[in-house]
């Protein structure tokens, strides 16, 4: 199974009530391979990973947006728009009030410090998060089709190069996935009893 397939089996153990399943899906999700991988891509600039060898410079372009992100609710509307996939590698992200509440049901195996070495790995790498398809500091707007959803690894490797820089395809040139998949959302039905469950 992946970390994604656990998680997703943890969250419908926690809703029909089985903390226990529940804390063991969430353990055996934790693979350090997955922080491993997201270290090596998110890191140091790696020669034999990474295209680019120094950061760009910025520009505040004439279309850059003052606000640095779009509202709570535009983003969760494209996170649901993209299928909670990464849209460029199509990995299965999470809602990250999801992982907060994960964190707050079971603190002892949905880790979450201040150290990425203290943070589940996979609550970590599957994190939702919005891109700029052209970098917010390269000049690139907050409307709504030069974002999309992205995964930690993707988001925070290319950084602020642009697509080209780092040699990705642009993700909108393909429909995003759309099937059962929901981010763990259905969990917020247990955010009112959150707090009996440890």
């Amino acid at each position: 199974m992946t970390a994604a397939d656990l998680l997703s089996s943890a969250a419908d153990c926690l809703l029909a009530g089985d903390t226990s399943d529940a804390r063991q899906l969430v353990s055996e999700a934790d693979m350090p391979v997955i922080g491993a991988y997201t270290a090596l891509v998110t890191g140091a600039v790696n020669p034999l990973l990474h295209w680019q060898s120094t950061v760009p410079t910025a520009g505040a372009g004439p279309e850059r947006s003052a606000q640095r992100m779009p509202s709570a609710s535009a983003e969760h509307a494209i996170y649901a728009r993209d299928g909670w996939r990464c849209r460029y590698c199509g990995t299965r992200v999470i809602d990250r009030s999801m992982r907060a509440l994960l964190h707050r049901c079971l603190p002892d195996v949905a880790r979450w410090g201040a150290r990425n070495a203290d943070k589940h790995t996979a609550l970590a790498a599957l994190s939702a998060s919005l891109d700029h398809i052209l970098p917010h500091s390269r000049g690139g707007t907050n409307d709504e089709p030069n974002l999309v959803t992205a995964c930690n690894a993707c988001q925070f490797g290319r950084g602020q190069w642009t697509l080209e820089e780092v040699g990705f395809f642009d993700p909108r040139e393909h429909p995003p996935v759309l099937d059962e998949w929901d981010g763990l959302t259905r969990l917020s039905r247990l955010a009112a009893t959150s707090n009996g469950l440890q």
